[in-house]
């Protein structure tokens, strides 16, 4: 069996493996020096030995932080991270009124949080062990000795790592100092569980707290937080269905993580085997997990802001399905002309029939709405002519429009006898509830009224 094993590991390693470049992650200290220490590889080890890091000391007490400076350049989804600081989160506010972001001026203002816990909930039994924070700042390098505070040089992402539960106190202390000077939290699924865990930590452990730390006002609901999470989901969700940060990354931001992560189901039996072992083999993914976390969210945060301010420029990654998701959002504020200008576009990019279909069907129904009924017929023709398939809505639609809005009985007969015969050829299976009954009906009831006219015709010769 063991001689088994052996070939099976050389077979795996001829394997040819995809490239994926190194991430330029720089370790340092809270002075700004480097941190001289190879990636570690062994499964055992201490916490200091494996994460380099310095101990921080407050009036709560003592906690563990290891510090990652991020160069701008470094790029994620094709975009380097500098050009995060260009966009706006306040392009958002519109479509997330409840998000606070009317006054977010960049994210060079924004602290980027992830915590890893416990166990899932936010109840009185959950742990956050190690908080993430990652902000723009300027780090000195020998290329920028003189960086100033208003020139972030690198995102910055400090873990603050509570090495046993009495260190929690310090943790929270030392995590409410370092997002003091912040306006705007940024989280992926923060609304729903990473901000109300905090604010259930920072009340458990009021009385260990600094006054000046027991509360944090970025924490509280009210205040400016992009939860990235959902305009992810308005935007993303047709066509990727699973809106995961895992997924984003891999579908959106097309990268995917080293053999160092770890699943998030399996980060509470982790922490636990370092509380009883004091070893951090594994622990070493769960910091890994957590920085890729935060790090992502600066290159998603810029993709959604870039994506909802011009998706029709030339933005790569913009599919059909997102811009007919997009259409969506901008009906929801009354942006009609933005709506149309969407589908027009997803009608132009479309290449799946279903979706044809599905952008002529929502793009008819707003120039319906809106009483363009020349528009909407000459859309319907376009939608039958351009896409094959047994769909009869736009007979039915059609038939409507000549009887009700141009008087021609005699394009509604034809019209509504060309759906009949279409929807009496499509598999029962295929055909949508009373479908057929309603073609039924209604062609008879246009031949009643040609009827009549004819009668009444003949009767004034």
């Amino acid at each position: 069996m063991t001689d088994l094993l052996d070939r099976m590991r050389r077979l795996q390693d001829l394997r040819p493996r995809k490239h994926r470049p190194e991430l330029t992650y720089t370790s340092i200290d809270e002075s700004g020096e480097p941190l001289t220490s190879p990636r570690p590889t062994p499964v055992h080890g201490r916490l200091e030995e494996l994460m380099p890091g310095v101990v921080v000391e407050n009036e709560a007490g003592a906690c563990y932080m290891t510090t990652t400076a991020v160069p701008l350049a470094e790029q994620r989804g094709g975009i380097a991270l500098a050009t995060a600081l260009s966009a706006s989160p306040a392009v958002l506010a519109p479509f997330h009124p409840d998000f606070q972001l009317d006054q977010a001026g960049s994210f060079a203002e924004a602290v980027f949080i992830d915590t890893e816990t416990t166990g899932l909930g936010a109840g009185a039994g959950v742990y956050a062990f190690l908080i993430g924070v990652g902000v723009f700042e300027s780090w000195p390098t020998p290329r920028a000795p003189h960086a100033t505070p208003h020139t972030p040089t690198h995102f910055v992402v400090r873990q603050f790592f509570m090495r046993h539960p009495g260190e929690e106190a310090a943790m929270l202390a030392a995590v409410a100092e370092a997002v003091s000077q912040r306006r705007m939290v940024v989280t992926f699924n923060g609304r729903g569980f990473d901000l109300p865990l905090l604010r259930t930590r920072y009340r458990q452990n009021r009385p260990l707290l600094p006054t000046k730390f027991r509360h944090v006002a970025l924490f509280e609901e009210g205040g400016a937080h992009l939860d990235l999470l959902l305009p992810a989901r308005r935007l993303w969700r047709r066509r990727l269905q699973s809106c995961r940060l895992i997924n984003l990354e891999r579908h959106i931001l097309t990268m995917t993580r080293s053999e160092d992560d770890v699943p998030g189901a399996e980060i509470p039996r982790m922490y636990i085997d370092f509380l009883r072992t004091q070893q951090a083999g594994e622990l070493r993914r769960v910091f890994y997990h957590n920085r890729e976390d935060i790090v992502s969210m600066v290159a998603l945060g810029n993709t959604l802001v870039r994506t909802y301010a011009d998706a029709f420029t030339e933005l790569e990654g913009v599919c059909a399905e997102d811009l007919l998701s997009l259409a969506a959002c901008y009906l929801r504020q009354g942006q009609t002309s933005l709506a149309e200008r969407a589908y027009r576009s997803a009608a132009a990019m479309a290449e799946d029939n279903h979706l044809r279909a599905d952008i002529f069907a929502q793009w008819a129904l707003l120039l319906k709405r809106q009483e363009r009924w020349a528009e909407a017929a000459d859309l319907w023709q376009l939608w039958l002519t351009s896409v094959p398939g047994g769909d009869v809505l736009p007979f039915i639609e059609l038939a409507k429009y000549h009887e009700w809005r141009t008087g021609d009985l005699a394009e509604a007969e034809m019209w509504a006898a060309w759906g009949l015969h279409t929807a009496e050829s499509t598999p029962v299976q295929q055909r949508l509830p009373g479908q057929l009954a309603d073609l039924r009906h209604r062609l008879a009831r246009i031949r009643r009224k040609r009827g009549a006219d004819n009668l009444a015709d003949a009767g004034t010769q």
